[in-house]
């Protein structure tokens, strides 16, 4: 189901709460220092709250991700401390080879621009594709697949593959260029991985652009930004089974292990991705923040669309451990920006899910 719809808060550091200080002296009574206390408690016992729901999230995402239970992922031991340490060192080494990253469209900035405008005309966004032939070509692919297809004559028009497809289609086909090379297909372990990364990483891209949007900021990379966790997925994910098959020594690939190798590299490969694609300079903030998230109150449109995709991913095969009302707790954006960007992720769902 590569063109369905229902295709961090991970490493998440503590929350720290701020530096308190008490500034009592002779001018200040008792009672104003036991309010300020107070508020230090219940921002530790909010932090703490947080701290925890969003392990709970994560737990849950890799027990799904890896078809494995939970006490599956806290195994440890000097063994496979050994080998991961092994696995790391050859993953540092070559893991960013340049034949291993997959190309960004040089249209793309621009693309995500005239989608999330309201008067972009089909003309314009088919100009935009046909200056990128490997997108034109997989529009037309697309287009006259069989479920777009609305009649026995092809589709040999990039205009008319737009106007068929629709703006969602033209995301998933830019996801598509960018993820496609790094599918698998079949019934194997890499493909199974590959498909639960591809709807997860669409669901935080588009959170991500939603979340932007709303938000006012430039949604265009942001988009980009949200696809980047799954594809760095992928690329470790990959490395990890050829390992594997390549060294007897390496064996079988614990899910703990595949855990932990993911989370030590994955933000960053995301920074070395953005870097080899010549993103803007404001994409490592991002990155940052949701790899590294503060304690401050700051918009992070990435850091809350990575989170929303997460949770709406495991809902959607009911396994998310939290529920949409606990979604403001984890997200910077106010609740009626939430609210939107769920309700606007559902229809993307209940779409994908009427597709036969």
């Amino acid at each position: 189901m590569p063109w369905q719809w229902i295709n961090r808060i991970f490493n998440r550091a503590s929350s720290v709460p701020p530096h308190y200080e008490s500034t009592l002296n002779a001018n200040h009574s008792e009672p104003s220092a036991t309010i300020d206390t107070n508020k230090l408690n219940l921002d530790e016992t909010e932090n703490h709250l947080i701290q925890s729901t969003s392990n709970e999230l994560e737990s849950a995402f890799f027990c799904w991700l890896l078809n494995c239970t939970e006490s599956e992922l806290q195994m440890t031991t000097d063994q496979l401390n050994e080998k991961e340490q092994k696995i790391l060192k050859t993953l540092d080494h070559d893991a960013l080879s340049i034949d291993q990253i997959p190309r960004r469209p040089a249209s793309f900035p621009l693309l995500i621009k005239l989608l999330n405008k309201d008067d972009s005309s089909t003309r314009e966004i088919s100009n935009t594709l046909l200056a990128d032939p490997a997108l034109a070509t997989q529009t037309l692919k697309t287009a006259n697949s069989p479920f777009f297809r609305v009649s026995s004559e092809p589709i040999d028009s990039v205009e008319q593959a737009v106007f068929i497809l629709g703006s969602e289609g033209i995301r998933n086909i830019i996801s598509a260029t960018v993820m496609m090379p790094l599918m698998k297909g079949g019934n194997s372990k890499e493909g199974e991985f590959s498909q639960k990364v591809w709807e997860w990483g669409l669901l935080s891209a588009t959170a991500s652009d939603q979340y932007s949007f709303y938000q006012g900021h430039e949604s265009s990379a942001l988009y980009i930004l949200g696809l980047l966790p799954a594809l760095t997925y992928l690329l470790i994910y990959r490395s990890l089974l050829s390992y594997s098959a390549d060294d007897p020594s390496i064996g079988e690939l614990e899910p703990s292990m595949i855990k932990s190798i993911i989370q030590k590299r994955n933000w960053k490969m995301c920074h070395e991705i953005c870097q080899q694609w010549g993103l803007p300079p404001a994409s490592n903030k991002y990155l940052l923040d949701a790899e590294r998230p503060s304690t401050d109150k700051s918009l992070s449109p990435l850091r809350d669309g990575i989170f929303m995709g997460t949770h709406k991913i495991l809902q959607s095969v009911s396994r998310s451990p939290i529920a949409d009302r606990d979604v403001h707790r984890l997200s910077r954006a106010p609740k009626a920006v939430d609210k939107k960007v769920i309700k606007y992720l559902e229809e993307k769902l209940k779409a994908a899910s009427a597709i036969p």
